[in-house]
């Protein structure tokens, strides 16, 4: 099949009901030919932005500016390779335009990327924005946040339950701009299938609508409306940052291919020119650094034995000169058996590069799960949300098509509690699209 895939996507940002600028950005880029879709895929990129007066601002727009010509302009042979050329690139342009001016030096921004290539979906990731594939009722997140929350989980300091109440939710471990250096990651590839559906958002939508909200809403909606009812429903509930949603939809996709014989043999001499020597350094050092601390207990235990064996403390003496003696035996058998060169058999690489700890792209499990079913619950929500804005409507006397409203409102009572048809949801989707509209541009603070 020498076709491209079929992807229909809506990208939408917005400043939120707190805020006076928006310091998100979004990029996306599909390829026009069938060998640059092979080559490198369609890429689809959102920066949430962090620093003070516009700084924030600025840094996520280098990104989004930088990394997919880097991304384009890479020599790599590997999806992976081009996003880690990509990242790099990002974020050497965030840190040269720091140094134009003090002001600049604390700006930075989270970045989430997704390409999806021949070889499946690949994401190249730093911060706490998320990307979510949806398929079959079920919402799977991707991407770990590098937050202190997901950090204090992952070393077992907190819960999923009691993480928010210990740790604050906005404390990112990792972002581009404020590091020359700065660890990323890469995963993947990720099977794509017709009828996948992939949000990359920041986290101004995931503090206000949940996992479970968001599969719902996309799983169902057009890409236009389910963005559009995203960001309303984050508004309604506070709003307190900047939101952003891309949303890709696979309605076609061609076989996955594996990985070309020379993109393979690319792989493999990278790790060659790469990984297997720092391996080998790191292995060097340690070595040294147990010599040196074996040696320094050695010549303590020796000394204050030969000491006390002249001294009425005899038999002590003597056990510190057999344990030093067996320290120096121990030694010698481990610098023997440390000395061996590190070979790693090529027909096997990938695994035996894990073993050693060295890091591959692989797909792992998603980080979570949750049900992307329409639930009776959540359409109660949004009939609530319906009321109230209606009601602060009439209150406040704003000028709204009320004939348009009623008719969306039986449409969303006809359709009743069956969820499946998606009939309920879509009509409160517009619905809360005329009322938030309104709501937006009489609430939110100016500036």
């Amino acid at each position: 099949m020498s076709a491209q895939p079929v992807v229909q996507y809506a990208s939408l940002t917005d400043v939120g009901m707190r805020r006076s600028a928006n310091q998100d950005s979004l990029a996306v880029r599909l390829c026009k030919e069938y060998s640059e879709w092979v080559e490198m895929g369609h890429l689809f990129v959102v920066a949430d932005g962090m620093g003070g007066h516009s700084v924030g601002d600025l840094a996520s727009r280098i990104t989004v500016e930088t990394l997919p010509l880097a991304f384009v302009k890479s020599n790599a042979e590997t999806p992976s390779g081009r996003l880690d050329e990509a990242f790099a690139a990002a974020n050497r342009a965030i840190g040269d335009k720091a140094r134009e001016n003090p002001e600049f030096a604390d700006m930075g921004t989270t970045c989430s990327t997704l390409s999806l290539s021949g070889n499946g979906a690949w994401i190249g990731h730093v911060g706490d924005s998320r990307i979510y594939r949806i398929r079959n009722d079920v919402i799977e997140q991707l991407t770990f946040d590098h937050s202190l929350q997901w950090e204090m989980m992952r070393q077992g300091h907190a819960s999923a339950e009691n993480s928010e109440s210990l740790h604050p939710r906005n404390v990112i471990t990792r972002c581009l701009g404020p590091d020359k250096n700065v660890e990323i990651d890469i995963e993947g590839p990720f099977d794509v299938r017709s009828g996948d559906r992939f949000v990359l958002c920041s986290d101004g939508l995931t503090g206000h609508v949940t996992d479970s909200e968001i599969g719902a809403i996309v799983d169902v909606l057009p890409v236009d409306d389910a963005s559009r009812l995203l960001i309303d429903l984050a508004n309604f509930r506070g709003g307190s940052d900047n939101t952003t949603v891309v949303i890709a939809v696979v309605e076609e996709y061609p076989p996955i291919t594996a990985l070309t014989v020379e993109s393979q043999a690319a792989q493999i001499a990278r790790m060659d020119k790469e990984v297997v020597p720092a391996i080998r350094q790191t292995q060097r050092t340690l070595r040294a650094k147990r010599t040196r601390l074996a040696t320094a207990l050695f010549g303590v235990l020796a000394f204050t034995g030969l000491t006390l064996l002249m001294t009425e403390y005899k038999s002590l003496g003597l056990s510190l000169v057999s344990g030093a003696l067996i320290l120096g035996f121990v030694q010698l058998i481990i610098s023997t058996q440390g000395s061996a060169t590190v070979e790693v058999d090529k027909a096997n690489r990938p695994a035996k590069l894990a073993q050693l700890g060295a890091r591959e792209p692989v797909e792992l499990s998603p980080y979570r799960r949750e049900s992307a079913e329409v639930r009776t619950e959540f359409l109660d929500l949004l009939a609530r949300a319906h009321s109230e804005l209606t009601t602060a409507a009439t209150d406040n006397g704003w000028k709204l098509d009320t004939v348009k409203l009623t008719q969306l409102a039986q449409m969303a009572t006809a359709a009743g509690k069956d969820c499946s048809s998606g009939g309920n949801l879509s009509a409160y989707a517009a619905a809360l699209r005329i009322l938030m509209k309104e709501f937006t541009t009489r609430m939110r603070p100016r500036g």
